[in-house]
């Protein structure tokens, strides 16, 4: 269960630091209250890159939240199951660095594609043990 609770608190997180860009920049006047209506306009970057890397943690997260759930109904949680869920949160954390710092595609798209080949080989583990 830690790796979910480590990967929840990265989200919440981001939850936070969303809604503090959110405030500053309509503080600031950088973007009007009709912007958060449906999310439409144009904005600050950082606005659109905040927002960009909370909506990532509903995405990819989503099949890994799922499989420690089926991991639990199962009670077959092995070593492997462990590290990769470990390395997949890990690369999360990665990601969204890379992300709101220097943004470097090339870094966070490759950060991405490992953080996928653990979740598939977390899922291929969890077939095999099931099957």
């Amino acid at each position: 269960m830690y790796p979910v609770i480590v990967l929840m608190l990265l989200t919440l997180f981001l939850y936070i630091k969303n809604y503090l860009d959110n405030k500053k920049a309509y503080k600031n006047k950088l973007v009007k209250a009709d912007y958060f209506k449906i999310y439409q306009g144009v904005v600050p970057e950082t606005i659109e890159l905040s927002r960009q890397t909370l909506k990532n943690q509903f995405e990819l997260p989503v099949f890994f939240y799922f499989l420690v759930v089926l991991l639990l109904i199962f009670n077959n949680i092995t070593i492997i199951d462990l590290i990769l869920a470990w390395l997949f949160v890990f690369s999360r954390y990665i990601h969204c660095y890379i992300r709101l710092t220097s943004n470097y595609i090339p870094f966070r798209a490759g950060i991405f594609q490992l953080g996928l080949l653990f979740l598939v080989g977390a899922w291929i583990n969890f077939l095999a043990n099931i099957l």
